[in-house]
């Protein structure tokens, strides 16, 4: 058989048997698909490794000993340590996609030498008219079905999300991110892993976030473990221009919002109302602006700021407007307030 369709049955297979639409271990299972046939210089891995495949082409007939029961033990056994040190979908991955690599060519004409170190060959079926040639139409059928189930398998089991996943694994930015938060945020925390550089400071950064807020369509609004906000992304204002950006999904949350109307109102009594737990978005007109002084924040997102008269707030928190409000009479304003359930 062609090496995609090795392929295409090998990551379909997994992904049935598994229960996975993860395209790094469903792309593990295809090249585990390809390794049987190092017995042949003739084939890809063959030539990817050609010491080792002259060695076993002058030892070993072609389709025989690594296409075998045995040489499936084998990779189980050396590969048995992953069981404890990685996700067990890895080991599966490599193990179904070595196993399929050698077992789908035993509907070719020749069979395989399944039963090495006998002399046996599995070919399947008995009528050798019903056996497949590479590179016939039938094979194409096959590559075409394998393809379709796939596609299918993956759809189910991420509810549609294979576009998704494949984003998040292969498109490892910001913008990622900020549509990650875009579709689940409202129901669950979002965590993103970011690796890069702070613009101000230029120190390296390594350390996950929680994400709160989308900053746009290429950046993210994200607290550290210090609940420090930044905003994290490409977009001119971001304090932090990420590298890498890894993005998870952690526990539900659940997120109260409400439109807040304020008038005539001493703004540490309105705090004094607000939870700790929330973040207010608006804008606010006080009597004496001249007073207000929003915190300077280079290194930092900067969740509140003076503009046009007024002061505006972005996630702004109860720790954050206190020094600023706390003396202030406010004549008029509008927030939305949110309060999360996880913090």
């Amino acid at each position: 058989m062609m090496s995609v369709t090795h392929a295409a049955i090998a990551a379909c297979t997994t992904s049935l048997a598994i229960g996975t639409a993860n395209p790094l271990v469903l792309g593990v299972a295809a090249i585990a698909s390809q390794l049987p046939d190092i017995d042949t210089t003739k084939s890809f891995t063959g030539r990817a490794f050609y010491p080792l495949a002259a060695w076993l082409e002058t030892k070993y007939a072609h389709r025989s000993v690594s296409h075998s029961f045995m040489a499936s033990g084998i990779i189980a056994i050396a590969t048995a340590p992953m069981l404890v040190f990685l996700n067990w979908q890895w080991w599966a991955a490599i193990n179904l996609g070595f196993f399929m690599g050698w077992f789908a060519d035993t509907f070719t004409k020749a069979g395989v030498g399944a039963f090495y170190p006998s002399t046996k060959r599995l070919v399947i079926p008995g009528n050798p008219n019903n056996r497949i040639r590479a590179g016939s139409s039938a094979e194409f059928w096959i590559l075409a079905i394998a393809t379709t189930i796939l596609i299918i398998s993956c759809n189910l089991i991420s509810n549609g999300g294979v576009t998704e996943n494949f984003a998040r694994s292969f498109f490892r930015d910001a913008g990622t991110a900020s549509e990650m938060f875009k579709r689940y945020g409202s129901t669950q925390q979002v965590f993103i892993k970011v690796k890069g550089n702070h613009v101000i400071t230029n120190q390296a950064v390594d350390e996950e976030f929680k994400v709160i807020s989308s900053g746009g369509l290429n950046s993210v609004i994200a607290e550290d473990s210090k609940r420090r906000l930044y905003q994290i992304g490409n977009d001119p204002s971001s304090q932090i221009k990420p590298v890498s950006v890894e993005t998870r999904l952690g526990d539900p949350v659940a997120i109260a919002s409400k439109e807040v109307e304020l008038e005539n109102i001493l703004g540490v009594d309105w705090l004094n109302q607000l939870q700790n737990n929330a973040y207010v978005t608006g804008s606010l007109i006080v009597d004496d602006l001249n007073e207000a002084k929003a915190p300077l924040l280079v290194e930092r997102y900067a969740p509140i700021s003076i503009f046009g008269g007024q002061i505006k707030l972005v996630n702004a928190r109860k720790s954050d407007l206190l020094p600023v409000l706390g003396d202030q009479f406010i004549s008029q304003g509008r927030v939305i307030v949110k309060v999360r359930s996880d913090e």
